[in-house]
C-alpha cells in the first residue's frame, strides 16, 4: 500500500465527486463505501476558504481486499489523520475503484470543521506526513500487504525529510531505494546514481572510488554511502541482482522491529495531532447536551424538557424534573397543554390543602388568595399574563424543535453548514426571546400579587 495526498483543492464539489463516482454515478468500477456525495458536494460548494477540500487515495496492489479489512483500514485511516475529531465533526467520502486491476480507496474531505465552520487542514505534509508514512509502514507490515519499500519493489528514494534519525539507518534507506530503482532498469551506471541523488534532494559533498558521501538533512557529519551501485565501475546487471536478493531479505527480517518502531512513531505523532486539533476544535458543549436530540424533531412527536429554571415561572419550574421526563413519548400538545391548563385549574393556597403547592414566591400570598372576591379578581387579570406565558412557551417550544432538527442534521450529515449556523443563530436567539417572556410573565404576576394585597389592607382598613 501506498499512500497519496493530492495537491488539488480549490475546485467545485463536483470535480472530485464525478471523477470517483462519475457524472450520472455510473462510473464502472466505482463503489461508493462510506459518506454522502451530495453532503460533499454541497460543503465543498459552500466553503469560503480558498483550498476547500482534501482528496487522496491508498494504492494498493492487490486486486482487492476482505470487505472487513478495507472498513478497518478506512477507519483507521480517518483516526490517524484527524486525531482529537469525532465523527460528526468532520464529513468524509470514500470511494472503491477497482476497474486498474488493483485496489484503490479514494477518499474526498471537505476542509471544514462542522460544529463551528472553522476551517479543517487534515494533512499538511511538514507536519503529518511522517505520522502518515508510519501509519502506512506498520499496515503493510502487519497486513503482509505488498510493500512498496522492499528493495525488490522500490523505484525512487527515501526524501531527505522522511530519513531516520541514526545514520546507518538513513544509510540504508537511500540505499535500498537505489537498488530498487536499478532493479526496475532505470539506473545504468555510476553517473545515474549520483543523478538520482542530486534529483531526489541530496547535497553529494565526496565522490571516492568506492563510495558517495552526502550531506546530512538533519545537519553533524556526512553520511557515508557504500555498496556496489556507488563503486566507480558500477554497470547495471553486474552483481546487481544478488544485492538486491540480500537487501530484501534483510528488510523483511527484520519486519517485526519496523512495525514496532512505526507504531510507535505513528502513536506519538497521533497524540501531537490530537491536542492540537482538540485545541483549535473544541468540541462545543452545546453539542453534547443535546447529542440526546438527535432523534427530536418537529416529526418525533414529543419535546425534551429544558434545563432553564427561573424562580418564579410557574411554567417552567411548576413541574418537577420527574414529571418533565414522564412526558417522554407524549404528543407535544397533551403535555405543552396540561402545563397551560394546571396553571388555570389548579389551587394556588399556600398549604396544599387542594392541590400540590407551586415553587416559587406565587405560593407565598399570605392569604391574599383566601378570599373568594380577591382571588376572582386575580384569576381574571392571571388569564392575560398565562396568555402571553403559554405564547411564550410555544416560541420556546419551536426554538427546541428547530435546534434540536439542526443538531440532528448535523449529526446525520444532511444539514448544508452554512444553512445550518444560520438556522441555530435564529433558534438560540428564539429561545432566548421566549425566556425572557416568561420571565416577565413572573414579574408580572408578583405584580398582581402585590396590588390585590394592597387593595384588601385597604378595605379592611375602611371596614374599621
Amino acid at each position: 500500500m501506498i499512500i497519496k495526498v493530492h495537491s488539488r483543492g480549490g475546485g467545485r464539489g463536483s470535480g472530485p465527486v464525478e471523477y470517483l463516482l462519475g457524472k450520472n454515478g455510473d462510473r464502472e468500477g466505482a463503489t461508493l463505501d462510506r459518506g454522502d456525495p451530495d453532503q460533499i458536494r454541497e460543503l465543498i460548494d459552500s466553503s469560503p476558504y480558498a483550498r476547500r477540500y482534501t482528496s487522496g487515495v491508498l494504492s494498493f496492489q492487490e486486486e482487492d481486499l476482505s470487505r472487513e479489512t478495507k472498513d478497518k483500514l478506512m477507519t483507521e485511516f480517518e483516526q490517524t489523520l484527524l486525531p482529537g475529531l469525532d465523527a460528526d465533526q468532520y464529513a468524509v467520502l470514500w470511494v472503491e475503484h477497482r476497474d486498474k486491476g488493483r485496489l484503490e480507496l479514494n477518499f474526498v474531505i471537505p476542509n471544514i470543521e462542522l460544529l463551528s465552520g472553522k476551517r479543517l487542514q487534515p494533512y499538511y505534509h511538514a507536519a503529518d506526513g511522517k505520522r502518515i508514512n508510519a501509519w502506512r509502514t506498520a499496515i503493510n507490515g502487519e497486513l503482509g500487504l505488498h510493500d512498496p519499500y522492499d528493495p525488490r519493489n522500490r523505484q525512487a528514494l527515501t526524501p531527505p525529510q522522511d530519513l531516520p534519525r541514526s545514520k546507518l539507518k538513513a544509510a540504508t534507506a537511500i540505499t535500498d531505494g537505489l537498488l530498487g530503482m536499478a532493479g526496475a532498469g532505470l539506473l545504468e551506471t555510476r553517473e545515474d546514481v549520483l543523478k538520482a541523488l542530486t534529483d531526489g534532494g541530496f547535497d553529494i559533498v565526496r565522490v571516492t572510488k568506492n563510495s558517495v558521501s552526502i550531506a546530512d538533512p538533519e545537519g553533524g557529519r556526512n553520511i557515508r554511502l557504500k555498496g556496489v551501485i556507488y563503486e566507480q565501475g558500477f554497470r547495471h546487471g553486474e552483481g546487481l541482482r544478488a544485492e538486491i536478493e540480500a537487501a530484501s531479505e534483510r528488510y523483511r527480517r527484520d519486519v517485526e522491529n519496523r512495525v514496532r518502531e512505526a507504531r510507535e512513531s505513528c502513536l506519538k505523532g497521533t497524540d501531537i495531532k490530537r491536542e492540537q486539533h482538540q485545541k483549535r476544535h473544541p468540541r462545543p458543549p452545546e453539542a453534547d447536551r443535546l447529542v440526546a436530540a438527535q432523534g427530536v424533531g418537529p416529526d418525533a412527536g414529543w419535546l425534551p424538557a429544558t434545563s432553564v429554571r427561573h424562580e418564579r415561572d410557574p411554567v417552567v419550574s411548576g413541574n418537577d424534573d420527574r414529571q418533565a421526563a414522564g412526558n417522554i413519548g407524549r404528543p407535544e400538545g397533551a403535555w405543552r397543554g396540561d402545563s397551560i391548563r394546571k396553571m388555570h385549574e389548579s389551587p394556588l393556597h399556600p398549604d396544599g390543602r387542594r392541590g400540590r403547592k407551586t415553587r416559587g414566591r406565587i405560593q407565598d400570598t399570605e392569604g391574599v388568595l383566601e378570599d373568594d372576591r380577591a382571588r376572582t379578581a386575580l384569576v381574571e387579570r392571571l388569564r392575560g399574563v398565562a396568555e402571553r406565558a403559554r405564547a411564550a412557551a410555544e416560541s420556546m417550544a419551536r426554538g427546541l424543535h428547530r435546534l434540536a432538527g439542526y443538531v440532528r442534521g448535523y449529526t446525520e450529515g444532511q444539514q448544508r453548514l452554512e444553512a445550518g449556523g444560520i438556522g441555530l443563530k435564529q433558534a438560540g436567539n428564539e429561545l432566548g426571546r421566549a425566556g425572557d417572556a416568561l420571565g416577565r410573565a413572573g414579574k408580572q404576576v408578583d405584580e398582581i400579587i402585590r396590588d390585590q394585597r394592597r387593595e384588601q389592607h385597604r378595605d379592611r382598613g375602611l371596614s374599621r
